[in-house]
């Protein structure tokens, strides 16, 4: 396990070796960890997670995660970067995500969020390829584009000039 959970003192330990991880990945050892013994006794360490909803397209909302109940991540034991990949927060969010390591070592922590994640499914990723992109780009018909300034509009801009100059 990456992480070592202290559920009286409600903390998550990075172990040993630990400069990076998830929030995803986090979650997940967490929930491996309450069933285990009787684990689920003490708070709960996340309130919940959201995300993995279908927008539309193949496109799913991508995951949130909410640290609660107090519990906090205490980097390893040494001088190091911690980075911290996808959407980790606090709740309430006036809490914090972090204590301080034990020994006198100098941590940063990066973390690395974005506040507009989609996912796509992979299995309609698979099919597209820089040859299908291309054809179906150069195929779309958008001469039907009523915006100004919008590729259609420019290609019929462009059909009138043609037209006008070969009727001259």
């Amino acid at each position: 396990m990456t992480f070592t959970f202290d559920g009286l003192n409600k903390l998550i330990v990075c172990d040993t070796g630990v400069t990076q991880f998830s929030a995803s990945e986090v979650y997940s050892r967490w929930k491996e960890w309450t069933t285990i013994g009787d684990n689920l006794k003490f708070e709960q360490a996340f309130q919940n997670s959201i995300g993995g909803n279908p927008l539309g397209g193949g496109v799913l909302l991508g995951a949130y995660y909410f640290l609660t109940n107090g519990w906090k991540i205490r980097p390893q034991e040494a001088d190091h970067t911690l980075i911290i990949e996808g959407n980790l927060f606090p709740f309430p969010d006036t809490a914090g995500l972090f204590v301080n390591t034990l020994g006198s070592f100098n941590v940063i922590i990066a973390l690395r969020t974005s506040s507009l994640t989609q996912q796509v499914l992979i299995s309609e990723a698979d099919s597209l390829t820089a040859s299908g992109i291309a054809d179906a780009v150069w195929s779309e018909d958008l001469s039907t584009q009523q915006q100004l300034n919008t590729a259609g509009d420019i290609i019929k801009k462009t059909k009138t000039i043609s037209t006008l100059n070969l009727g001259a």
